[in-house]
């Protein structure tokens, strides 16, 4: 079994095992309405206890082994305990743990571009900025910053904004380009 199997298991495996008990439990009512009878067999009922047995397993293991090995276990393109927020004036996300990146493609007059400020913090990892117009692109290591960004390189108009996450946890972030 490869790491990224591994991976998929232990996310996943808690969701697998409540459709597995789901689909037991529709089984063993269909087979009391056509067998006709009052009671499910005793044998089906220990079946029934094992299958629940594994769920608290797998949940157990769900739940331990991201906090054993340190290591990430969620799936690319999710974030665990993410909020994002866009508003006229700022781009604001906050996330316990995070497997993809952001971004927001925004119209910045002249007077935009000499206000654009960033602040980021984060418990370990860390965080970049890449700024993107046309063929010009810049990218910022922003990790536990509270600055103003230097935009001389880009024009008024449209620019994209990605916010990186490169193994960055309890991550918070605005980006702000307005007075409000």
């Amino acid at each position: 079994m490869n790491a990224a199997t591994a991976k998929i298991l232990i996310t996943f495996g808690p969701v697998i095992g409540v459709g597995i008990l789901a689909v037991y439990v529709l089984a063993m009512r269909i087979y009391v309405y056509v067998k006709e009878k009052e009671a499910i067999p005793q044998r089906y009922k220990r079946i029934y206890k094992l299958l629940i047995i594994a769920e608290i397993a797998l949940c157990v293991i769900a739940f331990l082994v991201p906090r054993v090995t340190g290591e990430s276990y969620l799936p690319d393109g999710t974030t665990r305990g993410g909020v994002v927020v866009n508003t006229k004036s700022a781009f604001k996300i906050s996330y316990k743990e995070s497997n993809r990146g952001y971004s927001d493609t925004l119209e910045l007059t002249e007077e935009d571009l000499a206000r654009v400020r960033v602040w980021c913090s984060c418990d370990e990892g860390q965080v970049c900025l890449r700024i993107q117009q046309d063929t010009t692109l810049k990218e910022v290591d922003i990790t536990n910053t509270d600055s103003l960004l230097d935009m001389t390189d880009f024009q008024p108009g449209r620019i994209t904004f990605t916010m990186v996450n490169e193994n960055a946890r309890n991550v918070d972030f605005e980006l702000k380009w307005r007075e409000t």
